[in-house]
């Protein structure tokens, strides 16, 4: 359902959420303007992996190698898979990082380590989970029984982890070439990571994309997609979920 201010009129559309409408996926939720939130489940019933895309709407390239991935995925892999290309549709619309309330929905997670005071640009909402994209995100991950996680970013090309995710971020980063960074630089607090990766103990990769245009990097960013993808196969192969990977 929309959000609850979410207004009933025409919104602006762009190209890339047209391309994301195209693949048929189920809605989950609606954005703050209404826009709404898409998803798929590739594969039958068990523990999944969700990969999503676009939750800053300055990094379309994030949802443009989803969509890529969409096209090549079978109907039933080998591990399930939770596939949210765009997470925050108002913010790809407008090409900016923040939500339509001018949030930063990777600090709006229910982290210990969520904090209202911010920098400039980082505007964390006013609680956990404030935003109706995060709590979209929130819901599928329990309700799915989501073991793992993959959030593509840019552009810092890097594959970046939180959790038990040593192991799977080095053979990502091995079949890309981006180097992985337990850190990426800066503090997080409320983010994704901190929430599922160091609250829950949850294995969660943040695949950051270089800067630039999808095009220049496409099949780097396909190999690592795909590595990260076989990798999740074979821990759920062997019922290895939640604990230290192999």
């Amino acid at each position: 359902m929309p959000a609850p201010d979410a207004p009933d009129i025409p919104l602006p559309d762009v190209p890339l959420l047209a391309a994301v409408r195209a693949l048929g996926l189920d809605e989950l939720g609606r954005s703050a303007e209404g826009r709404p939130i898409g998803g798929r489940r590739f594969g039958g019933p068990g523990p999944a992996l969700l990969v999503f895309g676009g939750i800053h709407g300055d990094e379309p390239a994030s949802v443009e190698v989803l969509l890529d991935l969409a096209a090549r995925l079978p109907p039933a892999p080998a591990a399930p898979i939770w596939l949210v290309p765009a997470a925050n549709p108002d913010g790809l619309a407008r090409g900016t990082k923040n939500s339509a309330r001018d949030v930063d929905l990777n600090r709006n997670f229910p982290a210990r380590s969520f904090a209202t005071d911010h920098a400039p640009g980082y505007f964390p909402g006013p609680g956990p989970l404030s935003e109706p994209e995060t709590r979209v995100l929130a819901d599928l991950v329990d309700r799915a029984a989501v073991t793992g996680v993959v959030a593509v970013h840019a552009p810092f090309a890097c594959v970046n982890y939180d959790g038990p995710a040593a192991a799977w971020a080095v053979e990502v980063a091995t079949a890309s070439g981006w180097p992985a960074r337990p850190h990426i630089g800066y503090p997080t607090p409320g983010s994704l990571g901190s929430w599922l990766g160091v609250d829950r103990g949850l294995p969660i990769l943040t695949l950051e994309l270089p800067p630039g245009p999808a095009d220049r990097y496409r099949k780097t960013a396909a190999a690592a997609l795909d590595a990260a993808l076989a990798f999740h196969a074979r821990r759920a192969a062997t019922a290895n979920f939640g604990g230290i990977l192999p």
